[in-house]
């Protein structure tokens, strides 16, 4: 094999000064990607990035295509909002073991779609619940004593036939007339559905969290119109510094109207592979022209906000991490660039004399 040799003499005074200064610059940033590589991917995707012992933790859980949060509370209560489908049902269970979960201080499902609820079985067989906020939507099992609207679907069904099964389980309607829950630091507060409705999209439970200074808007499956219906109830005062995007992202949700009242920093995106198109282009579309930071579960995969005494930062523990192969191959292919282009300044030949 034969040695790659470099033939400086090829070079003016100048290329070759430009040349070398180049190459040193390429092979310190092939040094610093490598050596750096987990310190620069907390800058660029926030990867592994956490605070210690935070007051409080809400938990964005990638659950595939459907929903489920968990948000910890500073005096040691949690909340799990939705459970995801039944094919991630384990992997949930498991997420909310290894956070040392035991009891669910308050457990709600938005809306009784199975991609919300799926879980939800999994979840009373595994943790004791002490509060369970189900929607205004009636099983087809179960009796209907209000005369709601019923969603006969069998998921559904045995999700509400275990609550029933839970011993000391306090059962709560979801609606805005329910005073918030609350703690010294925190608020939870039920905005939306205000009346009772048999399309499931539009009796998505929101909600408006506050801890200590932050706000969080979770919108369920809400549409539009549920949308412009928050909006001419409370106006500017939905505003929040992290948006939980409505319906994994449908071009049905998240108006250009409802970000204007929001005006959120953050949004996430819980989404799976799909065949909806979710998150839809406009979605995308409507949060950049808000200047919106957005992250999606299916790529980040679990996505955490801690808080602690005005702290807040956002980390995706199994998120993007920088690929410094390939920022080091792209960097070394330009530094053998670097010495194979031409000479910018060729070197002139020495004239002889010509005999006359």
């Amino acid at each position: 094999m034969k040695k790659l040799k470099i033939n400086f003499k090829a070079y003016s005074k100048t290329s070759l000064i430009i040349r070398i200064v180049i190459s040193v610059i390429l092979i310190a940033m092939i040094g610093v990607v490598i050596g750096l590589r987990e310190e620069i991917s907390r800058k660029v995707y926030h990867w592994g990035e956490e605070i210690q012992n935070p007051n409080f933790v809400v938990h964005y859980i990638d659950v595939g295509q459907g929903d489920a949060t968990l948000i910890e509370f500073d005096d040691g209560k949690n909340m799990l909002i939705d459970c995801g489908p039944t094919s991630s049902a384990d992997s949930l269970v498991s997420y909310l073991q290894n956070q040392e979960v035991e009891v669910i201080d308050y457990f709600l499902i938005t809306h009784p779609d199975a991609d919300h609820v799926g879980g939800g079985v999994h979840i009373f067989q595994q943790f004791q619940v002490k509060n369970f906020y189900r929607p205004m939507i009636a099983s087809q099992s179960e009796d209907n004593v209000q005369n709601y609207p019923v969603h006969s679907t069998q998921i559904y069904d045995n999700v509400i036939d275990a609550a029933y099964m839970e011993s000391g389980l306090n059962m709560i309607y979801t609606s805005s007339s329910l005073a918030p829950i609350q703690g010294q630091n925190y608020q939870v507060k039920f905005l939306y559905p205000n009346q009772v409705t048999d399309d499931s999209n539009a009796s998505s439970a929101i909600l408006h969290i506050q801890l200590e200074d932050y706000k969080f808007l979770f919108m369920g499956d809400a549409e539009t119109q549920q949308e412009n219906q928050i909006i001419q109830e409370y106006g500017y005062s939905l505003r929040a510094d992290v948006l939980k995007v409505g319906h994994h992202g449908a071009k049905t949700s998240t108006s250009e109207n409802l970000l204007a009242h929001v005006l959120p920093a953050y949004a996430v995106i819980s989404v799976g592979e799909n065949s909806y198109g979710h998150p839809s282009s406009q979605v995308i579309s409507n949060l950049k022209k808000y200047n919106v930071t957005y992250y999606t579960t299916q790529e980040e995969s679990n996505i955490t906000v801690s808080i602690k005494d005005g702290a807040f930062v956002i980390g995706k523990n199994q998120g993007k991490m920088i690929d410094c192969a390939l920022i080091s191959v792209v960097l070394g292919m330009i530094l053998l660039i670097c010495w194979g282009v031409p000479d910018f300044k060729p070197k002139k030949r020495e004239n002889k004399d010509i005999e006359k």
